[in-house]
């Protein structure tokens, strides 16, 4: 059985939104990224994100940064998921729908692409990320934590709505100071 990934990017507070105002990548951690795409299977992005890393990520193959060009070329060859309550015009190749009528169709859809890949990285964006942890639809969590606060924004873990135990499995420090934290869900 596979198992699903939230990974994000999050202020030392907790902000998930509006990252390209506080967020601070390195060559490390795009080289952290690169071989994490090397073992995913499906990337899931919300509806609301879905265009904008479409966009992004298509010309990011044309870029003259090398990493950043591997990195696109892998995340474009990928299958994608667009999880969406309704019709969503695909742009971005190896793109396909995933319609959802409540999160229970969604988290059997979940169990089915589980069974058929071994790892599902959840990509976007923070109502989508906001709704796995709501209904406990993820096995791991990476978190790239950035030393600052950020203040205003939309808190991750808003909407969790009950506790959830996680174990700490992986850490890295970044030398930007960033704090990469690989968690499981349970105990």
């Amino acid at each position: 059985m596979g198992e699903i990934i939230l990974t994000m990017q999050v202020s030392l507070d907790g902000i998930v939104s509006d990252e390209h105002l506080w967020m601070t990548l390195s060559e490390e951690i795009l080289k952290d990224y690169l071989d994490y795409y090397q073992t995913v299977d499906t990337i899931i992005v919300g509806r609301n994100s879905y265009a904008s890393l479409a966009e992004y990520w298509q010309q990011a193959e044309n870029s003259s940064d090398a990493l950043e060009q591997a990195i696109a070329k892998k995340m474009n060859d990928i299958p994608k998921l667009v999880v969406t309550h309704s019709d969503v015009e695909l742009t971005w190749r190896n793109s396909e729908l995933l319609l959802v009528k409540d999160e229970h169709s969604l988290a059997d859809e979940l169990q089915a692409r589980k069974k058929a890949v071994q790892r599902i990285s959840v990509e976007s964006g923070v109502k989508t990320w906001q709704t796995f942890i709501e209904h406990g639809l993820y096995d791991n969590l990476w978190l790239l934590v950035h030393p600052v606060v950020a203040s205003h924004g939309e808190h991750l873990f808003a909407l969790a709505g009950q506790q959830q135990s996680l174990k700490l499995t992986q850490t890295k420090i970044y030398s930007n100071g960033v704090v990469g934290l690989m968690y499981k869900i349970g105990t």
